[in-house]
């Protein structure tokens, strides 16, 4: 069944999170960029989020 998902594109939580985090970081990146460096900093606080619950969720996927 996973196959057909990946087929039709979609997305567990760990792939749609994987995509958030990417926003976060180029939001980040272009903040910094325009000089905004308190905007960068919460976008990379963000990212930070998500980069731990994304290593926590593939943790116990394996532990599966």
């Amino acid at each position: 069944m996973q196959w057909l998902f990946k087929l039709l594109g979609f997305k567990g939580s760990i792939g749609r999170k994987k995509v958030k985090l990417k926003m976060f970081q180029e939001k980040a990146f272009q903040a910094q960029r325009n000089g905004d460096l308190r905007l960068a900093g919460q976008y990379l606080m963000e990212a930070e989020k998500l980069e731990t619950e994304i290593i926590d969720e593939e943790k116990k996927n394996e532990t599966r």
